[in-house]
């Protein structure tokens, strides 16, 4: 059986193939287009995964998965409109026209010539979906956390061999993603992006100074709570997400992009950050309480808040968090949701676009003039790259297939020594160009993890945040400090040999030299760009930039 599941049109359009319960190829359309976040029709990366499945007719595809229900998500908008008839007018219109003229369906049909099956599942089930059914357990608590599906903002779900059973729903406007998001923009970044910024500012502040003002939003029931909608524009507003009322309430006027980050904003992160994870884990212990299960798995965009999903450790012994929990996971979730065969292993993240050394070497023969090149051996690859790294020097590593969701697993990632604090500066400033308090992750052997990191289980994909210590249990701050963040904490990826060979002997050859099995790890991008696909975007960001070294397969490059 061949799906093709396709998310779109909020952020993070992605697309994906699934032959016979096995997800051969999946990619955003963001890293074709190079649009951060893209949420348009995923054309390329639709074209990309027919292509890399080697499908020539659409047609031959048996059903495409849509990761949500058009009609259902209908039904809440404008009965949320019709509020607010006036108010809402424009928006009704632009709603309405899009959803009769640029459906799935008429999508397909007008790009592509698809004219079979389009299956629609909710859009909480395709988050449920894709983290529960790619990860290793039997049975498990399923919790799903973002902005608004078609009217669920959060779910509490039960997972039982291939069946996924929903136990509890809080339904918008009671979203933590919709706050979080909108305290995002008062704090001057960008909505649905800026997220991880606040997450990262969150340890410089003291959230005691604004808890209880945003606290003050919330009424509680035994498992669920309200949010008292006078300070917001969510029901009505897609362009400011909250009222006059709310800065009234903080006593705090919005930050504008261009201006300085003062203490109060830190405050203002922090006290969002712990409001967060207090809800967050009122819904950990009613979803043990629900499903007595050791086993959470975590989805939904707020399922990249590493800080809080650590807290699931609190009330389960094993916590799962997928590569890609956002809505461009979804697409996987949709497919595999329908699939009705035997259930396969789903782990792996690396989905996307891969090049041949003839294909490398033909695109760096035209830069002779600007590069030197050295076609290494495999162990002298590992070896060498290690030897440059150890020297301080910064490497951008681009091998195998481009990893699908928003973390750089070792694929298509810059590499750095996380031994030298001022090595954290140097990428930000110089490299990233990009805010001073952001931090980086670190990348480590799985076996030698639990030596340097408070960690209870392997963390292939960089979902959670866990504080550093040396071997007496002490919190480390001078062994990787480039890797670690102002409270002692690192997002820590654990590598092992199946996962990511390369990435893994790297990893080895590094430990030899250093003493420690750790890579500084963040994704291969300048500012304001996506992830690197292909090896011509690679090349040119190299030349465009202070990086030191450039890895493409087995060649090692450095400038003239």
């Amino acid at each position: 059986m061949i799906q093709l599941g396709i998310s779109a049109f909020y952020h993070d359009s992605a697309a994906c193939i699934v032959l016979d319960g096995k997800v051969i190829a999946a990619a955003e359309e963001e890293r074709f287009t190079e649009k951060k976040h893209d949420h348009s029709f995923p054309v390329n990366a639709i074209a990309y995964v027919l292509s890399e499945a080697g499908i020539q007719d659409i047609n031959e595809v048996n059903e495409v998965c849509w990761y949500e229900d058009p009609k259902v998500k209908k039904n809440r908008v404008l009965k949320t409109f019709n509020k607010r008839f006036f108010k809402t007018f424009r928006n009704r219109c632009r709603y309405l026209y899009s959803y009769y003229f640029n459906s799935p369906k008429t999508l397909l049909r007008k790009h592509f010539k698809y004219t079979g099956k389009v299956t629609h599942t909710g859009h909480h089930l395709s988050h449920a979906a894709f983290s529960y059914l790619t990860s290793p357990y039997k049975n498990a608590a399923i919790l799903t956390v973002d902005g608004v599906g078609e009217w669920e903002t959060i779910t509490i779900s039960k997972g039982s061999n291939d069946k996924i059973e929903k136990l509890l729903s809080i339904d918008f406007p009671n979203s933590l993603g919709m706050l979080y998001s909108t305290v995002t923009a008062y704090l001057g970044f960008k909505p649905n992006e800026g997220e991880y910024k606040v997450m990262g500012l969150a340890p410089f502040g003291d959230p005691k100074i604004y808890y209880d003002k945003l606290n003050s939003i919330f009424s509680h029931t035994s498992k669920k709570f309200t949010i008292d909608q006078k300070y917001f524009t969510w029901e009505y507003s897609d362009k400011v997400m909250y009222k006059y009322l709310f800065a009234e309430l903080l006593q705090l006027l919005p930050r504008l992009p261009e201006e300085p980050i003062k203490q109060e904003h830190k405050d203002l992160a922090a006290a969002l950050q712990r409001i967060y994870e207090d809800k967050f884990e009122r819904l950990l212990k009613t979803a043990k309480n629900l499903v007595k299960s050791p086993n959470i798995v975590l989805g939904g965009g707020c399922a990249y808040n590493g800080v809080a999903n650590v807290l699931g450790y609190k009330y389960f012994k094993s916590v799962y968090i997928p590569y890609a929990p956002s809505d461009a996971g979804s697409a996987i979730g949709a497919c595999l949701y329908n699939y009705k065969g035997e259930r396969k292993d789903n782990s792996n993240p690396y989905l996307g676009p891969e090049y041949s050394n003839d294909e490398v070497s033909f695109l760096l023969s035209q830069f002779s003039d600007k590069i030197n090149v050295k076609k290494l051996p495999e162990e002298q690859l590992f070896i060498q790259t290690a030897k440059l790294l150890n020297e301080q020097n910064i490497i951008a590593w681009f091998q195998g297939r481009m990893e699908f969701g928003a973390r750089a697993l070792g694929n298509r990632s810059i590499l750095a020594s996380p031994r030298d604090a001022s090595m954290r500066d140097k990428l930000n400033m110089v490299i990233k160009k990009r805010e001073g308090f952001r931090p980086f992750a670190p990348s480590v052997t799985a076996e030698t993890a639990s030596k340097w990191f408070n960690i209870n289980q392997s963390v292939p994909y960089m979902n959670i945040v866990v504080k550093a210590f040396d071997e007496d249990g002490f919190a480390r701050f001078t062994k990787f400090p480039a890797a670690t963040h102002v409270d002692g904490t690192c997002r820590v990826q654990t590598v092992n040999k199946h996962q990511n060979i390369k990435y893994y002997l790297l990893l080895k050859e590094i430990g030899k030299l250093s003493g420690a099995e750790v890579v500084l790890n963040t994704s291969f991008n300048l500012k304001d760009q996506t992830i690197t696909r292909t090896p011509n975007q690679a090349l040119k960001r190299f030349l465009e930039s202070d990086i030191d070294f450039l890895v493409i397969n087995n060649m090692l490059i450095s400038k003239k």
